[in-house]
């Protein structure tokens, strides 16, 4: 997983006392928004795992388990707009954080408006046409701030593109409100000098990513949160994994973490893309079951966009190689 800054560093400066943060996961419900059909036939929707066309859509939410998506199959193409409302805000807006996932190659466009009334909407943002390589690619993570305090409601508007693989998928939306006055809280221990950003807590510490009691400066524990495509059925004291339309040999390498209901494996073979075989084998059956397993731990890459030091999911670690097949794969000259 590449780690944005905004994520390694939690707050360089902490909200004011009387700012508020307003954040979706869609877990249980639409939390508070609103989702209407407009010119399309079919609403911004919740989904666990895949969408239901093949070669569109995440293969899962990008933290838990739920996410919404836009159902692009017939006849919801082509240009067909679906939009997805928030409630109003007492506070003005100051910042919206988002992932999004575009992944297909017949995909539309996803946009943001916001209105300080609900009636009169202003365009802010937009993005169209394939982002993401695959399913399972990591989502986007998007943060727009506002200015002059007028904005009460923001909405995403989802537009289909030619065909039926183009869903579109939304998650974990955060909106803070009441931000720039009152008296700010404690200071963070995160310091800015120029364009650098340190840490400077003056009794030391570590940092922790995914992990709460990090033992070494930096600390990266995966978080066993890619859901993988189709479903997989495990028998009691069988190390025998089995999948319904999964993809094992695509999504998945020997050494990988595993996660099936609250139990945690090791791959240790892959026979096609239906059958697998853990280190262990698990103590009660599952039938019917979404899988998850890891995103690549760390992801460092140049400016020019190409990555220097790649540590995957199976803790392999590439130097100049992008998929790294042994615990150590150097691309170039070694001096």
């Amino acid at each position: 997983m590449a780690i944005p800054l905004a994520i390694l560093l939690p707050t360089l400066g902490a909200l004011p006392a009387n700012a508020g943060e307003h954040t979706a996961t869609f877990e249980t419900n639409l939390d508070g928004w609103m989702a209407t059909e407009g010119a399309s036939s079919s609403d911004w929707a919740r989904r666990a795992g895949s969408t239901p066309s093949d070669y569109t859509g995440p293969s899962g939410a990008r933290a838990e388990q739920w996410y919404l998506y836009l159902e692009s199959s017939y006849p919801n193409y082509p240009r067909k707009i679906a939009w997805l409302q928030s409630p109003r805000f007492e506070e003005a807006v100051s910042r919206v954080t988002f992932y999004y996932h575009m992944y297909g190659s017949d995909m539309g466009a996803l946009a943001l408006e916001t209105s300080a009334d609900g009636v009169a909407w202003n365009p802010v943002w937009s993005i169209t046409g394939q982002q993401h390589a695959s399913g399972s690619a990591n989502w986007t993570r998007k943060q727009i701030d506002f200015s002059g305090g007028t904005v009460r409601k923001i909405r995403f508007k989802g537009t289909t593109g030619a065909g039926y693989r183009g869903d579109m998928a939304i998650d974990q939306v955060t909106v803070t409100t009441g931000e720039g006055s009152g008296s700010p809280v404690a200071a963070s221990p995160w310091s800015k000098s120029g364009k650098h950003i340190y840490y400077a807590d003056p009794k030391g510490g570590n940092v922790g990513i995914g992990d709460n009691a990090p033992t070494a400066d930096l600390s990266v524990l995966g978080n066993l949160s890619r859901a993988l495509t189709g479903y997989v059925t495990v028998t009691a004291g069988s190390r025998a994994v089995t999948g319904e339309e999964t993809l094992f040999t695509e999504e998945l390498r020997v050494g990988e973490s595993l996660l099936i209901g609250d139990a945690v494996f090791t791959i240790t073979g892959i026979g096609s893309d239906t059958a697998l075989t853990v280190d262990t084998a698990p103590t009660a059956s599952a039938a019917n079951a979404t899988a998850y397993a890891d995103s690549d731990l760390l992801i460092v890459e140049t400016g020019a966009e190409k990555a220097a030091l790649v540590v995957d999911r199976a803790g392999n670690v590439g130097i100049g190689a992008t998929a790294p097949k042994a615990k150590l794969e150097v691309a170039g000259g070694i001096k």
